[in-house]
């Protein structure tokens, strides 16, 4: 039996792993935290604890999910949660709220199938706990990996639930945003709940200079990677791409580099045997890598699979007959009063919603599925003082109207995404001066003038004129004059060889890094890379820890520059490096140095 953890980047310990070693980090067993008293750790990792516990009243085991970032806070006295420093306590705090947030929205949705239930709160120790079911089982990662791919039978009884549950969890107003084999385990009956959500996590690492966002290859979207539009389509994407590694055993090409090379083969084109056509070409569609050429929300998807009735009373039946009766539902325990908190103005309006639960002998007695009306944008506020958009449907109460539009507040979002530091400003200040814009100094502050410079940029280039730039538009921005922007990147130094044209280096380069000073690592340490004009943008796998995205300038010459954070400490803690780097001919040297240590590259480009 298998009991799984329910955080990404979280390394299960059982019993024998807690014997040998002290972990002075997490509770010891026999600690209370309310009503619960802790047994084990099951994981731990960049967003908290998952610890199993025994609820000491009702006498059963449940799962208890404890906040503590390790990057932003530390344990003192065997039991007290801090923030790590003054300058992280306010992260901390907003981090903690949407902890919480996100567990309100997941205690509201008992109902939903597939879906991990919660059942209490509690406020203890500095900090605050989430107790969940406790779900046993194997990952269907596991799963696959032991038995080999799911039948046509198994994924007609496997996706029906899980389809109804995360359509309940989109209506909420809430997204999962880490859907990917790990993170949906399998009973022995075959059903599947969906776990981790990492909504707040991701939150926490999009507001904090000290997290890093952590995506999953072949399962995140391309809109994860940069700062696109996220909704129901981001969810859609990571399902899809889950169900493409049931049917074949192996994940779809990264989204990240089919950006720029697109090598997807359709399932509708293999050779599946006993797979519905309708079935693999509505997962072909989940897959484009464009979100707006993706369904909209699951109803809509739904229908691409074959699995949608055309009227309520109707009942379909199934392209597969079921290996089997559905087990006899038990009883979800009583969840202890928690106040709910008061839903947030959504971002795209809930439906009322329907429910489509599998019978037995494969008929499937479903309501009409209304389509979701609007866009849910997500918005991951870099000050208190701004406005929150609602990523979850208990998040704090939205603030007043402010004088900004929605377009304006996305577009301004999507550049903040960007993380430009000072000097990316200046280049642009720079090289938009150059081009007629002037933007009156290149102090690396966009202040009134600067946007107003940019908007007119935009206009010129046919693009919206918000006066915030996008991840697509800083490269074409800086190539306009590659030397203007290079100059102004670095001194000019007679010893380097002659630019090639811009655009020579791109493509998309890989390897592995060697590192001096930092902790021993459980694996090899790699990276994958993607150069584009000007811009170089990748991520940087760290065994025991997870990925680190790096975003750093590449002069027309192939000096690489920039500085950025990745993980450092043995607790997989954050800390700055700055880097420097050639690209030359179809090979990228790196080296980034840390007050830790140095990790060294050098990296092949694909297909060169």
């Amino acid at each position: 039996m298998h009991i799984e953890d329910d955080d990404t980047g979280e390394k299960p310990a059982g019993p024998a792993d807690s014997a040998a070693a002290v972990d002075h980090v997490a509770l010891t067993p026999g600690r209370v935290v309310g009503r619960y008293e802790v047994l084990e750790v099951l994981g731990q990792g960049g967003f908290g604890i998952i610890y199993r516990v025994r609820d000491t009243q009702l006498d059963r085991e449940v799962a208890l999910k404890e906040y503590l970032p390790p990057a932003l806070a530390i344990r003192q006295d065997g039991a007290s949660v801090l923030p790590r420093s003054t300058a992280v306590a306010e992260d901390f705090s907003w981090g903690r709220e949407r902890f919480v947030a996100e567990g309100r929205t997941l205690a509201n949705l008992h109902e939903a199938p597939s879906i991990v239930k919660v059942f209490d709160f509690v406020e203890a120790n500095g900090t605050s706990y989430m107790v969940m079911e406790l779900v046993r089982g194997d990952t269907l990662e596991e799963r696959v990996k032991a038995r080999g791919p799911l039948s046509p039978a198994e994924i007609d009884w496997f996706l029906p639930p899980l389809l109804d549950g995360l359509q309940q969890v989109h209506e909420s107003g809430f997204l999962h945003r880490d859907i990917k084999p790990g993170n949906i385990l399998v009973n022995e009956a075959g059903l599947p709940t969906l776990i981790d959500f990492g909504a707040a996590r991701l939150a926490v690492a999009g507001r904090s200079s000290t997290m890093t966002a952590i995506f999953t290859p072949g399962y995140a979207a391309a809109e994860q990677f940069a700062a696109g539009k996220q909704g129901p389509w981001t969810d859609i994407y990571g399902l899809a791409a889950t169900l493409h590694h049931a049917i074949t055993g192996k994940a779809p090409p990264s989204a990240f580099e089919r950006l720029l090379a697109d090598t997807y083969v359709p399932l509708a084109s293999l050779q599946l045997i006993g797979f519905p056509a309708q079935l693999l070409a509505g997962i072909d569609a989940g897959l484009a890598v464009r979100f707006e050429e993706r369904p909209q929300t699951i109803a809509a998807w739904r229908a691409l699979l074959g699995r949608a009735t055309a009227d309520a009373n109707a009942t379909m039946i199934m392209s597969q007959p079921l290996a089997r009766p559905v087990p006899p539902t038990l009883p979800t325990p009583p969840t202890p009063p928690t106040p709910p908190s008061a839903p947030a103005e959504l971002a795209f309006t809930p439906q009322p919603r329907s429910r489509w639960k599998p019978m037995t002998l494969g008929a499937v007695a479903a309501a009409l599925l209304a389509l979701a009306i609007g866009y849910y944008v997500e918005t991951l506020p870099p000050r208190p003082q701004q406005a929150q958009s609602a990523e979850t449907v208990a998040a704090v109460p939205a603030p007043a109207p402010i004088h900004e539009t929605e377009a304006a507040v996305a577009a301004r979002e999507g550049e903040e995404a960007l993380q430009l530091i000072a000097a990316d400003r200046q280049r642009i200040q720079t090289v938009l001066t150059s081009l007629g814009y002037d933007t009156r100094g290149s102090d690396g502050t966009f202040g009134e003038r600067s946007r107003e410079m940019i908007a007119a940029w935009q206009k010129a280039k046919g693009h919206a004129a918000t006066g915030y730039l996008t991840a697509a538009q800083v490269p074409a921005l800086l190539r306009e004059v590659p030397s203007v922007a290079s100059s102004a990147a670095r001194p000019h130094n007679s010893m380097s060889p002659a630019p090639r044209q811009a655009g020579a280096y791109d493509g998309v380069y890989s390897g592995g890094l060697s590192t001096t000073g930092f902790a021993e690592l459980p694996g090899v340490v790699t990276a994958e890379l993607s150069i584009a004009g000007g811009q170089l943008i990748g991520r940087i796998t760290q065994p025991g820890c997870g990925v680190s995205a790096v975003s750093l300038a590449v002069a027309s010459n192939g000096d690489i520059t920039g500085s950025g954070r990745i993980y450092e400490g043995q607790d997989c803690s954050m800390g700055g490096f700055t880097a420097t780097g050639r690209a030359n001919g179809d090979r990228v040297a790196l080296e980034l140095r840390t007050k830790v240590g140095t990790m060294r590259g050098s990296f092949g480009r694909r297909g060169g």
